[in-house]
């Protein structure tokens, strides 16, 4: 176990880092997300593939992005959304009427808020930009299942974006 974190230490700890940081803007922070992303990996060693495995990349940087996240919620930081815009998904898909980047950050913001069923799905599809069947070996699921999550996951997130901006 110990040779098999290591391995995924040296392969995706800068990448990790780099996701992190997107999200905080701090590298003290980014550390720490990066630490605590490998502080779950180690508990759960069955998720774990080969090292070198997409699927097993995937894996890392979506723990270190959800930690990177907590963390962000935890400290309540407000990212000025100028700064979010070159880490927010290609949400063309989704028929926004704006394209604003304060409506990014929102629709991030909503993205995150779902249900991490939903949210692992579409952040996989449009932030790192993954095939339906990447998803799937990703998430260990059928290429079927993925479409089924995927479809829901856009309902869910257009049916809050109208929650949204319909009662602002």
């Amino acid at each position: 176990m110990k040779q098999l974190l290591h391995q995924l230490y040296e392969l995706y700890a800068q990448a990790m880092y780099t996701a992190a940081y997107q999200i905080l803007h701090e590298s003290y922070a980014a550390e720490d997300a990066v630490h605590n992303a490998f502080l779950k990996i180690s508990a759960h060693p069955e998720n774990i593939g080969m090292p070198e495995e997409k699927r097993t990349r995937n894996y890392v940087l979506i723990i270190a992005r959800n930690e990177a996240i907590r963390i962000y919620h935890q400290n309540q930081k407000m990212i000025p959304a100028e700064e979010f815009d070159e880490t927010i998904p290609d949400l063309q898909d989704i028929e926004l009427e704006t394209e604003s980047k304060e409506t990014k950050y929102k629709i991030y913001k909503l993205i995150c808020s779902l249900d991490p069923i939903y949210r692992d799905i579409l952040l996989l599809k449009f932030y790192y930009d993954m095939e339906d069947s990447e998803i799937a070996e990703t998430l260990s699921i059928t290429l079927a299942n993925a479409r089924v999550r995927l479809h829901r996951a856009r309902n869910r997130l257009k049916r809050r974006i109208r929650e949204v901006y319909h009662h602002e």
